[in-house]
């Protein structure tokens, strides 16, 4: 019955320790912070175009189904993008967005919320490189107020950098056609 109770207090012991070390690493400077760079080989006024148009946003944002905009682009602008998640089980997701800056062919800040229970604010930078080329830069941060997304934030966000990465990867060949 011994090794029982110390299976037990093991299993404890173990499953404590990845809670305080997910909840520290939760905690971290970083948390919940994305950015990314990619080079497209077309001009700034040729990317835009798959930041602002619905159509050409469904293109290249994997699991988006539905984009629907409210209103003209630019300050104030809302966007509703609905996705079916398959780290859901292919759940519709709905992200809200308000834009809060447009420069137009240069740079895109919106905020972001979504029901399922997080916040977040997401820029998109072009720089011209002359000669057509592009450097899309993102830099987005997010806030999760379900605990138990919060307490998985360290899985959570390396996961969704790598959704982004995957991302502009489609739209930079979708662009460069």
């Amino acid at each position: 019955m011994k090794w029982l109770t110390y299976g037990v207090a093991g299993l404890v012991g173990l499953l404590s320790l990845f809670l305080v070390t997910m909840f520290a690493m939760g905690r971290r400077a970083d948390a919940g912070r994305i950015r990314t760079s990619t080079e497209i080989n077309r001009p700034p006024e040729e990317v835009w175009k798959w930041l602002e148009e619905p159509e050409k946003f469904k293109q290249w944002v994997s699991w988006v189904s539905e984009v629907r905009d409210e209103g003209p682009n630019g300050v104030g602008g809302r966007r509703s993008t609905f996705m079916k998640d398959p780290n859901m089980g292919g759940q519709a997701v709905r992200v809200d967005s308000v834009v809060r800056e447009h420069a137009l062919h240069r740079k895109l800040a919106i905020d972001l919320s979504s029901p399922l229970g997080f916040t977040g604010h997401m820029v998109y930078t072009l720089e011209d490189l002359g000669g057509g080329r592009t450097r899309l830069l993102t830099d987005s941060s997010f806030v999760y107020q379900h605990w138990f997304a919060n307490l998985m934030e360290p899985v959570v966000t390396p996961q969704a950098r790598q959704k982004m990465e995957g991302d502009l990867a489609t739209m930079k060949t979708l662009a460069e056609k």
